[in-house]
């Protein structure tokens, strides 16, 4: 299991290179039962990391759409395994690596955060059918950088992280052939991560997939690590990091767009988990 945990570890430093030295806007995106603690560990890289998909997903319908937009990405990868690029519903040109466990598709890594032609002709589309700003939505997408890069140096770059990932996806795949409960717990981390922003608790997700509240409470701690209300409030804190970072949103908006009820509790919550008020946070 050290081994395991080094490797986790060798992961999150190498995305984290990534992004501060090479400037690659990198999200992590599994899809299958393998991927429970690997996904539960790199959490947070599974958000892209800019002003314009930050003010996307701030809207229900669009967040949803970005959902389908993975879904459809994940099934390209099953057909197209050696890796594609493409614009989202959004307009976001994106690099797409497939990552495998030697026997099917887990997931995928983008490589994402670049404007296009094509893309701009999506903006008044977004505007008119989900009720975006249109100058919020032109401002943050202009924002975005354009793919002006080097392929073969993202394919240099990337390619080792997908080794790791695939790597990292095959001992899992062990642990879920020893632990049975692995895939109800993955599909509830899935489903958190897709419902974080609705009234959630562990009564509901109990009712919502048959199991007791004593059987959950001890099975999700055991296989991630952390009891259920800290997964939630884990992901909730991460989607207000970058709405901190990215949107004009009030603190209050924030609170309530990622599940909080209430703005004090959740100002209390980030100064706790994070070190600093949400504030401050956003002036830094």
């Amino acid at each position: 299991m050290g081994n395991y945990m080094n490797l986790i570890e060798l992961i999150e430093s190498y995305i984290i290179f990534l992004i501060t030295e090479c400037y690659l806007s990198i999200s992590l995106h599994p899809q299958s039962k393998e991927t429970l603690i690997t996904f539960s560990r790199l959490m947070r890289f599974n958000l892209h990391d800019n002003s314009y998909c930050t003010y996307i997903k701030s809207v229900p319908e669009g967040r949803e759409r970005c959902l389908k937009q993975q879904k459809k990405v994940f099934q390209k990868c099953t057909e197209i395994k050696d890796g594609f690029c493409g614009i989202c519903h959004a307009g976001v040109f994106e690099y797409v690596y497939p990552i495998s466990n030697g026997e099917s598709i887990t997931g995928f890594i983008s490589v994402s955060g670049y404007s296009c032609e094509g893309g701009v002709k999506k903006l008044d589309a977004a505007v008119n059918d989900l009720g975006y700003s249109g100058e919020t939505l032109l401002r943050c997408y202009s924002s975005l950088r354009t793919p002006n890069v080097d392929k073969h140096k993202i394919d240099t770059l990337v390619l080792p992280l997908v080794r790791m990932l695939e790597l990292s996806y095959k001992e899992e795949e062990e642990k879920v052939k020893t632990l049975g409960e692995s895939t109800q717990i993955t599909a509830i981390c899935r489903y958190v991560n897709q419902n974080y922003a609705n009234d959630l608790t562990i009564e509901t997700i109990c009712k919502e997939f048959y199991c007791s509240r004593s059987h959950l409470s001890h099975t999700f701690k055991k296989e991630t690590g952390k009891s259920f209300r800290e997964y939630l409030i884990g992901v909730r804190l991460e989607h207000a990091k970058r709405l901190l970072k990215y949107s004009n949103l009030t603190i209050t908006e924030i609170a309530l767009s990622v599940g909080f009820s209430d703005s004090t509790y959740f100002s209390n919550v980030f100064k706790t988990k994070v070190g600093i008020s949400p504030s401050a946070y956003r002036k830094k």
